[in-house]
């Protein structure tokens, strides 16, 4: 069923108010400004424990408040319904599954698998190499809790490494080195074999929307190209440290991979034009909801935000027919778009005004 309820106090310019969700298919009309994608991001923050829009928690808080509280109840397979809530005070956040303390966001994303199609996401196809590490990330995370732990472990490494370099230090760049080889490894590992999973979904849907008779694939890059043990990979930090000690940074490894989208052996995303981008990106997320749901039997939330806008009509639908499987929708819409179009049998509309969220 997905989220039946949801309370607003003092969230960015939502009005304090409860809104009614008990339906599948959920849009959202207005003018820009209203709340739309503040909404969106309300879903989102109960659903992850953080924003898709920012990492500043503090500007999630209306202003001139001093703290803000999301609370939502959510079913899933018929089952009774449980409850989330988010509170932010000052620098202090609160999340509570079914009235318990969430210690680890991770635990929630098992619960309510969410994912949000959204203008940013053209960042994944044209933007930097860490936005496409995001993607990358983000798309193991939802179905791999221990890639999550193994990522933070990296970081965890990553950093005291790099403490070590600034410092003009030697003496424990040798067990640095080893831990960040086993961590690395694991994740460069993990990461081709998505790739390469990934591919087998990605390749053909965006055929199968675009009309292009070539195929578009993913190339994973690893910064440690050819490295396929620990030790080839401390032997490759040892070949860097002197380059690192004058960047006072580790030059090498996981935080460095980057992704291409490769047609016909060509960096597809430098010769795309602005709308095939924005497609790649739109399939991009169809591909990570079917993706998840494969590898867990499981049906995500959707959040769709404003990102039918781009499309010609045709592809439009062509994107719809192959929405996968979820357990809920949202959309947003401008007031002059043909959305009745795209009414299904268990459709709300919600109209937003100046933050006030109403049935239409």
């Amino acid at each position: 069923m997905g989220f039946t309820s949801l309370k607003t106090f003092d969230f960015r310019n939502l009005k304090n108010q409860r809104i009614d969700l008990g339906h599948k298919e959920i849009f959202l009309t207005g003018e820009n400004g209203q709340g739309k994608s503040n909404f969106l991001e309300a879903v989102y923050l109960l659903s992850y424990g953080s924003s898709f829009r920012t990492h500043q928690d503090s500007l999630l808080i209306k202003h001139n408040c001093k703290e803000m509280t999301l609370y939502g109840e959510y079913s899933r397979n018929n089952e009774l319904s449980n409850s989330v809530s988010i509170n932010i005070s000052g620098k202090v956040k609160k999340i509570n599954y079914n009235g318990k303390i969430v210690r680890d966001r991770k635990d929630l994303i098992q619960n309510i698998p969410c994912i949000i199609f959204s203008h940013e996401d053209l960042s994944f196809v044209n933007g930097t190499p860490e936005r496409k590490r995001w993607f990358l990330n983000q798309t193991i995370s939802l179905y791999d809790s221990a890639y999550i732990d193994n990522l933070r472990n990296y970081r965890k490494i990553l950093k005291l490494r790099n403490i070590e370099i600034k410092n003009g230090k030697k003496e424990l760049l040798d067990v640095y080195n080893q831990q960040l080889a086993t961590a690395g490894l694991k994740l460069q590992i993990s990461r081709n074999l998505t790739i390469i999973d990934f591919n087998k979904t990605f390749s053909p849907l965006f055929s199968d929307i675009s009309g292009f008779e070539e195929d578009l694939f993913i190339d994973y890059l690893p910064s440690w190209k050819n490295c396929t043990s620990v030790d080839e990979i401390v032997e490759r930090l040892e070949s860097k440290i002197s380059t690192d000690f004058v960047l006072g940074t580790t030059s090498s490894g996981p935080h460095r991979d980057g992704l291409k989208y490769n047609m016909q052996s060509r960096d597809f995303a430098k010769i795309a034009s602005t709308g095939q981008l924005r497609l790649i990106s739109l399939v991009l997320r169809v591909a990570q909801s079917i993706f998840f749901s494969e590898k867990t039997k499981q049906k995500p939330l959707l959040l769709l935000d404003d990102v039918l806008l781009e499309l010609d009509s045709k592809r439009r639908i062509k994107f719809l027919e192959f929405l996968p499987e979820y357990e809920q929708i949202f959309f947003t819409f401008l007031p002059g778009e043909h959305y009745n179009e795209y009414k299904m049998s268990d459709t709300v509309i919600l109209n937003v005004v100046n933050g006030v969220i109403s049935k239409k």
